[in-house]
């Protein structure tokens, strides 16, 4: 029999990140997968919050779970996941830090959501993919964010300067 205060608290079933929590405690890697996915790109201060405290729990339940992948390990979804909650928990400044390492952040869906302005497009300073010249809406830090492709498209993200040469885009 187990002690009351040995108990792990039980898992909310409603409110912000509620979903995500489940889904990444569920043992099921479709779900880990696709949960972690969304928090990877997770820009919601009230999920984020509701998230921080499980990530020791979720750090555990999902330790062993293979999550497959052909070309790029589903893993690295989870473990960039866990990255982001950790640096939300720990205020360890603006999101936008993380884009360099998480190649899936495309500048124009960020741009969509609000989160950076796209100042300039032109092409890349080795003729592959298209550059975009971002500004965070956030911290105003000024990112290159490059169109790259192998099997899947993915970008590229560096500190740059305030612009690129190229065509101004409007938003």
């Amino acid at each position: 029999m187990r002690w009351p205060f040995n108990r792990d608290p039980s898992v909310p079933t409603e409110g912000p990140g509620a979903q995500h929590l489940q889904a990444l405690l569920s043992s099921e890697p479709d779900r880990i997968y696709s949960a972690a996915c969304a928090i990877a790109q997770l820009r919601d201060p009230a999920e984020l919050d509701a998230l921080v405290p499980w990530i020791e729990r979720i750090d555990r339940a999902t330790a062993h779970i293979a999550l497959g992948g052909a070309l790029f390990a589903n893993n690295h979804h989870l473990q960039f996941a866990l990255r982001r909650l950790r640096f939300w928990r720990d205020r360890a400044g603006c999101l936008c830090v993380l884009y360099p390492h998480y190649p899936f952040f495309d500048p124009r869906r960020e741009a969509t959501r609000g989160h950076v302005v796209i100042d300039a497009v032109g092409e890349a300073e080795d003729g592959w993919g298209e550059a975009h010249s971002v500004t965070c809406v956030d911290c105003a830090t000024h990112w290159l964010a490059t169109d790259r492709e192998y099997h899947y498209p993915w970008w590229e993200w560096k500190l740059a300067r305030p612009t690129v040469e190229g065509t101004p885009t409007h938003a």
